[in-house]
Order: structure tokens, then C-alpha cells, then sequence
């Protein structure tokens, strides 16, 4: 145990004396050593921060394009195109191209109550445009505006759509009571005729 102490002692003490031997050169060089360690760390820090920025707005685009690209066929219809479409100010917020695009997309799609062939075709226009210019953001550059116009939408996906929206409309929450009165009074109406019948 008292070799412990006395070899560290003797280890403290040439600590000390390399310290006093060391001159301002040294001194510097240490700083230097240590500063360059933490700007290192620091900087890649950054970068790293920076390119998952990148990597975040990259895929908030990709899934707008993907988003709309897949329900084109269905428009405003599809709640999830109806967001996409929303988003767009926000996550194209520095291309003034796509916005462009965007405002001629919403104003094609106002007060279409009886839309005539022309009306469509501007529509189908519209978006195209649209999807096209989010592509070259994303830099998918060489796309065919020809292929935009063509799609796949079977029929049984329109009425798997048809009959999602009329279970919605029946089960909702105000035609609910509507749909029990129904009920109950199908339900009398039985009774009744089973009582007739005996």
C-alpha cells in the first residue's frame, strides 16, 4: 500500500515538473488539439442535422407527389388526395412554380356543378401540371405529360368506394335515430303480421 502512495506521489510529482517544463508552444498546441476535437464533433453535428432536414422535407414532398399520383383518378372524392392538395403551401412553400400551379388546380376545381367536357379536360390539365412540376422539384424531370393522363380505377374499386360512402351516410351519427326508428317500426310491422297470420 505505501508503494501505491509513493509511486503515485513520484508520478504527481514528474506530472508537475513536465507541466512546468512545458513552454507556450506546447500550451498552444494542446488548445489546439482539444478545440479541433470539439469543432469536429460539432460540425459534423450540424451537417448531420442539416442533411436529415434535407431527408425530412424530401420525403413530406415524395409523399404529397406519391399521394396525388395514386389518387388522381379519384380527385376530390378521396379524403387523402383532398390533404394532399392541402399541404402543398406549406411543404412547397419556396417554389413559386408549383404554387402557381396550385392556384390554377383550385381555381379549375370551384363551382362544379354540372361540369362540361371542356371543364374536365382543363381539370385533368390542371392537375397534370401540377404533378408534373412537383416532379421536377423532386427531380423527376423526364416525365410524359401523356402518361399523367392515363390511369387504373376498376370498376369494383368505384363500387367498393359507392358502397363505403352510402354505409358512412346511413351510420352517421345524425341519420342514426333516423335509421332505429326505421328499425323499430320494421320491427311492429313484423309482429303485427305475425299476429294476423295465428
Amino acid at each position: 500500500m505505501n508503494e501505491t502512495v509513493e509511486i503515485s506521489k513520484e508520478s504527481i510529482q514528474s506530472l508537475a515538473e513536465l507541466i512546468t517544463q512545458l513552454g507556450l508552444k506546447d500550451w498552444l498546441s494542446l488548445i489546439a488539439l482539444f478545440l479541433s476535437a470539439i469543432i469536429a464533433v460539432l460540425i459534423g453535428q450540424y451537417l448531420q442535422h442539416r442533411k436529415e432536414k434535407r431527408n425530412r422535407i424530401y420525403q413530406n414532398k415524395f409523399s404529397i407527389f406519391s399521394t396525388i399520383l395514386g389518387l388522381r383518378h379519384s380527385r376530390a372524392s378521396n379524403e387523402n388526395f383532398v390533404i394532399a392538395i392541402n399541404q402543398i403551401p406549406i411543404v412547397f412553400h419556396k417554389n413559386a412554380d408549383v404554387l402557381k400551379k396550385l392556384d390554377r388546380f383550385i381555381a379549375s376545381h370551384k363551382d362544379l356543378i354540372s361540369p362540361s367536357e371542356k371543364v374536365v379536360e382543363n381539370m385533368n390539365s390542371d392537375l397534370n401540371d401540377l404533378v408534373l412540376e412537383i416532379a421536377k422539384d423532386l427531380g423527376y424531370s423526364n416525365i410524359d405529360n401523356n402518361v399523367m393522363k392515363s390511369f387504373y380505377y376498376p370498376d369494383s374499386s368505384f363500387y367498393r368506394y359507392q358502397s363505403d360512402l352510402i354505409y358512412t351516410h346511413l351510420y352517421s351519427v345524425e341519420n342514426f335515430p333516423k335509421l332505429e326508428a326505421l328499425r323499430k317500426k320494421s320491427g311492429s310491422i313484423k309482429k303485427s303480421e305475425e299476429l294476423e297470420e295465428e
